[in-house]
C-alpha cells in the first residue's frame, strides 16, 4: 500500500512540475497585467463568473518591453513565443502589434471585422500570422487558436484609454506609457 501511495505521489509531482515551470517572473507578470486584456463574448456576468459565453479572446499588446520579456522569459505559453517573431517585422512600421488567443466554449463563426482596437475594425490584411493558424471562420467548441495582428499605431496612443474587444463585447483598456 505504501509503495502504491509513493508511486502516486511521484506521478502527481511529475504532472504538476510542468505547470510550475510555466510560471512567469514577477517582472513579466507586471508587464502582462498592463498589456493583456481578456474579453468574454456573449457572456453574462454573475458575480466573479462569466456564464454562457461563446468564448474568450485574450489580447496581448506587443510593444518592445513585452517582446523582450517574451524573448527572455521561457515560462510563457509557447504560442506567445512563436508569435513574438512579428514584432519589428517588415510592414509593421507605424503599427501596433497584438497577439490574440481565442478560446471557444460554443461553436462560433468568427469574423475578422468584428475585432476592435480603438475605433479600428480589423481586416484580413491586418493579420500577420499564417492563415492556417488563424481563428477566423467557423470554429467548433473547445478550440484554442492564436494569431498576430497589426493595427494603425494611431489607434493605440500611449496613456490613452481605448475600447478593445469583439463586436458589442468590448472592454476599456489603458494603453501603457
Amino acid at each position: 500500500m505504501k509503495k502504491i501511495a509513493a508511486a502516486l505521489l511521484i506521478l502527481t509531482l511529475s504532472l504538476i512540475s510542468p505547470a510550475f515551470a510555466a510560471r512567469t517572473t514577477e517582472e513579466v507578470q507586471k508587464l502582462l497585467d498592463s498589456r493583456q486584456v481578456i474579453c468574454w463574448v456573449e457572456g453574462t456576468l454573475f458575480g466573479d463568473l462569466i456564464l454562457g459565453s461563446r468564448g474568450s479572446i485574450t489580447f496581448v499588446y506587443l510593444d518592445e518591453k513585452m517582446s523582450n520579456a517574451i524573448r527572455d522569459d521561457h515560462g510563457l505559453a509557447p504560442w506567445a513565443d512563436d508569435l513574438n517573431q512579428y514584432y519589428g517585422s517588415p510592414g509593421t512600421e507605424k503599427k501596433a502589434i497584438f497577439l490574440i488567443q481565442l478560446e471557444t466554449n460554443k461553436p462560433w463563426d468568427v469574423e475578422i471585422s468584428k475585432f476592435k482596437v480603438g475605433s479600428y475594425s480589423l481586416t484580413k490584411n491586418d493579420i500577420l500570422s499564417p492563415s492556417w493558424t488563424n481563428p477566423i471562420g467557423p470554429l467548433e467548441s473547445g478550440i484554442k487558436a492564436q494569431m498576430a495582428v497589426a493595427v494603425p499605431a494611431s489607434e493605440v496612443k500611449r496613456g490613452s484609454e481605448i475600447a478593445i474587444g469583439y463586436g458589442d463585447d468590448v472592454i476599456k483598456w489603458k494603453v501603457p506609457r
